[in-house]
């Protein structure tokens, strides 16, 4: 597990996660890492040099951070309407509501997507590097191969679907959850749970994303978003101090921890079966 600083992007409203390392070689230098988890920008900063000159004042400083009043007043303007109506989301419900966005993220065979984590909805969208790229002639033939080849009726989401324009020349669509769809989603799958097998499946997206959120509870932290990808997993959290922090944890390693949790609930039912 890979552990970073998050601040805001100022490309795409996003989190941006860097780290300092120092180096033993040459101790007055610092390399700094740093890459967006949704557009791949770096901060344009690359070595950090130690010198004679006293730091900047508190009023500098404070000009020369990344600031999120760009994200802020987005948020503001797209959410208004529905921050009146939705009910707000509490920490404890963290791991459930996950849990339930993860099974309509199946339904929706979307594998690769941010999530942020907002005071009282849950937004899911596409990755920014998942555009398809291919030629025209290629992407015709793509779609009428998957005509052929899958249903019919096409999946869709129990959550609200929206188009976010990112840039001028290009639009996204997105999914919103408010507490009152991701119980109809819930209820939908205890249905389907009844009249199917009960057998769970810790590689399922809906589980992992469920072990996310008890990780988070666990460490009582706030979630704030989640960067899903095939290979690497990246977490967006804020502790009590307000520090903004991103840990990377891999696929397999989210299977362990739900291993972990599941024979924990496992032997807690054991022990207060009355004998």
């Amino acid at each position: 597990m890979a552990k970073y600083r998050a601040r805001t992007c100022p490309n795409c409203n996003y989190y941006v996660a860097f780290s300092v390392s120092k180096p033993i070689v040459k101790p007055n230098e610092a390399t700094v890492t740093s890459f967006c988890l949704n557009c791949g920008y770096k901060i344009p900063v690359h070595t950090i040099i130690r010198g004679i000159r006293r730091a900047a004042s508190p009023v500098r400083r404070g000009l020369l951070r990344l600031v999120n009043s760009a994200r802020q007043e987005c948020t503001a303007t797209e959410n208004t309407d529905q921050q009146i109506e939705d009910e707000p989301i509490q920490s404890s419900d963290c791991a459930r509501h996950l849990r339930a966005i993860g099974q309509d993220l199946e339904n929706l065979r979307l594998t690769r997507f941010n999530l942020e984590c907002t005071a009282s909805v849950y937004l899911v969208w596409a990755r920014a590097d998942t555009v398809d790229s291919q030629p025209l002639t290629s992407r015709l033939a793509n779609r009428r191969l998957r005509k052929l080849w899958t249903d019919r009726i096409q999946p869709r989401s129990q959550g609200q679907e929206e188009y976010v324009t990112v840039s001028p020349a290009r639009r996204m669509k997105r999914y919103r959850y408010t507490p009152r769809e991701i119980e109809s989603i819930e209820q939908a799958g205890q249905r389907r749970r009844r009249l199917g097998s009960a057998i769970t499946d810790g590689h399922s997206l809906s589980q992992l994303l469920r072990t996310v959120g008890a990780v988070v509870q666990q460490r009582n932290q706030k979630l704030l978003g989640i960067s899903w990808q095939e290979l690497a997993v990246s977490v967006v959290f804020e502790d009590d101090h307000g520090q903004r922090e991103i840990e990377v944890f891999r696929p397999d390693h989210l299977y362990d921890l739900w291993v972990r949790m599941y024979l924990r609930r496992d032997n807690r039912a054991l022990s207060d079966f009355p004998r």
